[in-house]
């Protein structure tokens, strides 16, 4: 069912919600958001931080609404915006948070552009051996709600990534009303984020960040180092 905004009842942060799954330009748009004048935008790297994980795993295995609401409160108090996972498992609780929040679904130029990134980088074998063996506490919990969510485990090699693609981008469709919602290719540049969000377009390049390679050398670098 669509997601009404006159339901919410939890607070009122954060104002943008980063729909997209990793390797859609989930950091190009937190740096964008950054420019636009959200000082403080929540991503991936905040959550795996240490004084962050096990408040995460709380969420990540919360069976009651009200345990789940409080602790995604807390973890987002304070921040403007939200991007990529875990995060965008909670399009929907965030958006009780705070109803008249605008949602970012950033997607790919096609679901093979995106299924052969992401299994170069986040579902590279070193990429997989540093979820098995690097911050057990988060990632355990994470891989079981990221399944949840997806309907499928994105590690089995077995998974068609193009199929897991397709149905995320449908979800979100399906949850969000139109008029609360920009479906966002990076490659756009500030233009239809900047009148969606009803900002001026601000006089610098459109950031562009975390490109494959770069971060095929960023993860061989983190597993080289355990």
């Amino acid at each position: 069912a669509v997601v009404s905004t006159q339901s919410g009842h939890y607070g009122r942060d954060p104002r943008v919600i980063g729909a997209g799954i990793g390797r859609t330009g989930t950091n190009s748009l937190n740096e964008a958001l950054s420019v636009l004048g959200h000082r403080k935008v929540y991503k991936f790297k905040d959550a795996i931080s240490f004084e962050r994980r096990r408040n995460w795993a709380s969420i990540l295995e919360a069976k009651e609404k009200d345990v789940l609401m409080e602790a995604l409160k807390k973890e987002l108090e304070g921040y403007d915006a939200t991007t990529d996972t875990p995060c965008s498992f909670y399009v929907k609780e965030i958006l009780e948070i705070n109803p008249s929040a605008k949602v970012i679904l950033t997607v790919r130029d096609s679901a093979e552009v995106w299924a052969e990134s992401y299994a170069e980088t986040i579902n590279s074998p070193s990429a997989k051996h540093m979820r098995k063996t690097m911050f057990q506490e988060f990632f355990v919990p994470f891989l079981i709600k990221r399944a949840g969510v997806v309907g499928a485990e994105l590690d089995d090699p077995k998974t068609d990534l193009k199929k897991v693609y397709e149905g995320w981008i449908a979800r979100v469709k399906a949850k969000i009303l139109p008029e609360q919602l920009l479906v966002f290719n990076v490659k756009e540049g500030w233009s239809p984020l900047c009148e969606f969000l009803d900002v001026p377009v601000p006089d610098v390049p459109f950031p562009h960040v975390n490109h494959r390679e770069d971060t095929k050398k960023m993860i061989a670098r983190a597993a080289s180092s355990q």
